[in-house]
C-alpha cells in the first residue's frame, strides 16, 4: 500500500477522501461528504482515538449506517505500531470472510509495511452500544456481560474452528505463540526476578521457575492437535461493545481491539477473559457455569470432536499462559504496579485452584 495513504493526523481525513472511501466501500451512490466535525479525540496507551460527526450532501443515497466514525491510528512507537498494523490487517484482509459476525464495520484499514504505521476507519455504534469502563475497578460485571461476550466469542471461534485458511493467515500474524514464549522467558524474565523477585515466596519463585521449564513442551503439543482457530488474545469483557438493554436480542455484542491477533486455541481467550481478571471469590461462583456456556455454544455453531474435557483442558492449559501475559506486561511498563501485582495474583490463584500444574507433571 502507498505510504501516503496512511493518515498520521486526523486533518488529514477530508470530507473529498471520506467520500471516496464510502462510494468503494458501496455506501455512497450519490452525493457526498460535506463536513467533518471531531467531536472527542482520545489518548490510549498504544493509539489516538477520535470520534468524528459527519455531514452528507441533500442528495445523498444510501450513506452508512451512522453518521458517526471512529478514526484509529497507532503512536510511532515500534510495539505500538506493530499492533496497529495487526488490526489493519486483521479488518483489511480477515474481516472481510466474515459476514455477519460480532465485529465493527470497517470503512477503510490502511497500513505500510515500510513505515510500520496504519489506520483503521470505524463505524461508532454508541447509539445503540456501550462498554464497561465506567464500571469500578474490581467490581465484577454480572454473569449475563460474560455470557453475551462468550457467545460472541464462540461465534467467531467456530468460524474459523480449523479453517483451511488458517495456514495463510498465519503469516500475517505477529507470529507464532511459542516464539512469545520464547521473548518472555529470554527479555523479561531475567529482570523480572532480579528486581521483584524477593517479593514472592520460595514455592512462588519454585512455581514460575517450573513453568517456564516445562510449558512451552506442553503447549507446542497441543498447537499439534486440531481444534485450532482464530483469537483474540486480549479479550477482557472491557473490549466488548454491548447492547444498551443487555437482555435485548435485537443487537449482538461487539468484540473490538484487533491488535493482537493469532492463530491458537480458543481456551486462551476464555482463560484471559475469566481466570485472568476474576478475584477468586466471584471466579468460584461461576467460572465452570461459563466454560459449559461456551462449550455448548461451540455445539450448537457446528463443531464437532471437541468434547467438554478437551475444552476444559484447554481453559487449564491456558489459565498458564497468563503468567507469560502478566511478567511480559511488568517488562513493557505499560500497567501500573497495582494493576500488575493484582494480576499475577488472580492468575497464580487460578492456576493453584485448579491444579493446572498437573497438566506439565503429566
Amino acid at each position: 500500500m502507498k505510504e501516503n495513504k496512511v493518515i498520521t493526523e486526523i486533518e488529514q481525513l477530508t470530507p473529498e477522501r471520506l467520500t471516496r472511501i464510502f462510494k468503494n466501500k458501496g455506501y455512497l451512490s450519490q452525493g457526498k461528504v460535506t463536513k467533518i466535525i471531531n467531536k472527542k479525540t482520545q489518548e490510549t496507551i498504544t493509539s489516538f482515538v477520535h470520534f468524528l460527526e459527519l455531514y452528507f450532501s441533500n442528495d445523498v443515497q444510501t450513506e452508512p449506517p451512522s453518521p458517526d466514525i471512529v478514526v484509529k491510528f497507532s503512536k510511532d512507537i515500534d510495539e505500538f505500531k506493530l499492533g496497529g498494523r495487526q488490526e489493519a490487517k486483521f479488518y483489511s484482509i480477515i474481516a472481510e470472510n466474515m459476514i455477519d459476525m460480532p465485529i465493527l464495520n470497517c470503512y477503510d484499514a490502511v497500513f505500510s509495511e515500510e513505515s510500520g504505521l496504519s489506520h483503521i476507519i470505524l463505524e461508532n455504534i454508541s447509539k445503540t452500544h456501550e462498554t464497561l469502563s465506567g464500571l469500578p475497578f474490581g467490581l465484577a460485571p454480572s454473569k449475563q456481560y460474560f455470557e453475551k461476550a462468550i457467545e460472541s466469542l464462540a461465534q467467531i471461534h467456530a468460524f474459523w474452528w480449523d479453517h483451511n485458511k488458517l495456514k495463510e493467515l498465519s503469516k500475517q500474524s505477529r507470529g507464532p505463540i511459542s516464539l512469545f514464549l520464547l521473548r518472555v522467558k529470554k527479555e523479561a524474565l531475567p529482570r523480572f526476578l532480579e528486581d521483584v523477585g524477593d517479593q514472592l515466596s520460595d514455592k512462588r519463585l519454585s512455581l514460575l521457575k517450573t513453568i517456564f521449564s516445562l510449558y512451552p513442551s506442553a503447549l507446542q503439543n497441543r498447537f499439534n492437535k486440531k481444534n485450532l482457530t482464530l483469537i483474540h488474545t486480549d479479550s477482557h469483557l472491557g473490549q466488548f461493545f454491548y447492547p444498551k438493554n443487555i437482555k435485548s436480542e435485537k443487537y449482538k455484542t461487539i468484540l473490538g481491539d484487533w491488535q493482537g491477533w493469532n492463530i491458537g486455541v480458543g481456551g486462551l481467550d476464555l482463560s484471559y477473559m475469566i481466570g485472568f481478571y476474576l478475584f477468586p471469590e466471584n471466579r468460584h461462583l461461576i467460572e465452570k457455569e461459563l466454560i459449559k456456556h461456551y462449550h455448548n455454544h461451540l455445539i450448537k455453531l457446528g463443531i464437532k470432536n471437541y468434547s467438554w474435557d478437551d475444552c476444559w483442558y484447554d481453559y487449564k492449559l491456558f489459565t498458564l499462559f497468563n503468567i507469560y501475559t502478566c511478567i511480559w506486561w511488568w517488562n513493557m511498563g505499560t500497567v501500573s504496579s497495582s494493576f500488575f501485582w493484582a494480576k499475577l495474583e488472580t492468575s497464580l490463584s487460578t492456576l493453584e485452584d485448579l491444579n493446572c500444574m498437573e497438566l506439565l507433571e503429566s
